[in-house]
C-alpha cells in the first residue's frame, strides 16, 4: 500500500515538473518564436539616422539636384585658442575649429515621407528653396537659410504668405578644439585650416545671397565664391588621400562623404546659375553644402 502511495506521489511530482517546464520554458520560447515570425512578416522597418539609407529612401521624392539632409543637434564647446600640451605621454596639438550657424524658416513638421512629397511639390511650384531635417523621427521642412538671423528675419513675412505658421529655426555648431598628436601636426593643421576655410566661404556665400535677396546684388560674385570653394574642396581631398587621419580629427569617411557632396553641389550650382528660374535650386544646394559641413564638424 505504501508503495502505491509513493508511486502516486512520484507521478504527481513528475506531472508538476512537466507543468513547470511547459509553462516556464516551452510556452515562452514558443511565444518568442511565433512573435518574431509575426514581427518579421508584418512590422515595417523604420528609418534610422544612417545617412546613406535615408537618402536612398527619399531619392525618388526629391529632385536630382537637391539633397535630403539629416543631422543631429550638436554639442557646444566654449574653449578657444591654439596651443600645445603634454598629456604625460606625448605632446598634443589643440587647434580651434570655427563655429557655424544656419538660420532657416521652418514651414512644416511631418512624421512620414508621404507627406513630404506634397510639401516639396508646393515649394517647387512657389520657387522656394528647401531642405529636410530629421530629428526625433520627425521630418522638418525648411525654406531659405542664411548664416545670420537678421538676414532671414526680413523674409519671414513673405514665406508666411504661403505658410502662416512658418517661423525661424537655428542649427548651430559652436567653436571647438580639435586635439591630435604633435607627431601628426602637419596633417592635422592642414585639415583644420581647410575646414575653417570652408566655413568661411559658406559665410561669404550667405552674405552674397542676402544681397541678392534684398535686391542689392545679382549674384555676380557667387561664381567666384563657388570656384574658391571648389579649390578648398580639392586641396582638402588631396591632403587626406590615402592618409590615416589623426585621432581627434573627424573620421576620414565622414570628410570624404562631405567632400563628395560639396563637389557635386558646386558643379550643379555652376550649371543652374545660367538660368534665373533655377536660382532657388541653387540656394537649396547652398543649404545642402552648409549642412554637409555641420554634419562633419558636429
Amino acid at each position: 500500500m505504501r508503495g502505491k502511495r509513493f508511486a502516486v506521489r512520484r507521478t504527481k511530482r513528475n506531472y508538476n515538473y512537466g507543468l513547470i517546464i511547459l509553462f516556464l520554458v516551452i510556452i515562452p520560447l514558443s511565444a518568442i518564436f511565433i512573435g518574431s515570425r509575426i514581427t518579421e512578416r508584418l512590422v515595417m522597418p523604420v528609418l534610422y539616422s544612417d545617412m546613406t539609407l535615408e537618402e536612398e529612401e527619399l531619392q525618388g521624392i526629391i529632385n536630382d539636384e537637391e539633397e535630403v539632409i539629416f543631422i543631429e543637434e550638436d554639442e557646444e564647446i566654449e574653449e578657444s585658442g591654439n596651443q600645445v600640451k603634454n598629456n604625460g605621454e606625448e605632446d598634443m596639438i589643440y587647434k580651434d575649429l570655427s563655429p557655424l550657424s544656419i538660420y532657416m524658416i521652418q514651414v512644416a513638421s511631418v512624421s512620414d515621407t508621404s507627406n513630404i512629397e506634397d510639401f516639396i511639390a508646393e515649394l517647387n511650384e512657389n520657387k522656394l528653396s528647401h531642405l529636410i531635417y530629421k530629428m526625433d523621427n520627425v521630418y522638418k521642412v525648411y525654406t531659405l537659410g542664411l548664416t545670420e538671423r537678421e538676414f532671414v528675419e526680413g523674409q519671414l513675412p513673405k514665406v508666411k504668405e504661403f505658410y502662416p505658421d512658418a517661423y525661424i529655426s537655428e542649427v548651430h555648431s559652436a567653436s571647438k578644439k580639435l586635439t591630435y598628436p604633435k607627431t601628426q601636426q602637419q596633417l592635422g593643421d592642414g585639415i583644420v585650416k581647410e575646414l575653417n576655410s570652408l566655413i568661411e566661404i559658406m559665410d561669404k556665400q550667405s552674405k552674397e545671397w542676402y544681397n541678392f535677396i534684398e535686391k542689392e546684388g545679382e549674384l555676380r560674385s557667387y561664381k567666384e565664391l563657388l570656384l574658391e570653394q571648389e579649390k578648398i574642396v580639392k586641396r582638402l581631398a588631396e591632403s587626406i588621400q590615402d592618409k590615416e587621419l589623426p585621432e581627434g580629427i573627424p573620421e576620414k569617411k565622414v570628410i570624404d562623404k562631405m567632400l563628395y557632396h560639396q563637389e557635386s553641389n558646386i558643379k550643379r550650382s555652376q550649371e543652374l546659375l545660367e538660368d534665373e528660374e533655377n536660382l532657388y535650386r541653387v540656394h537649396s544646394l547652398f543649404l545642402d553644402s552648409i549642412f554637409r559641413i555641420l554634419e562633419t564638424i558636429k
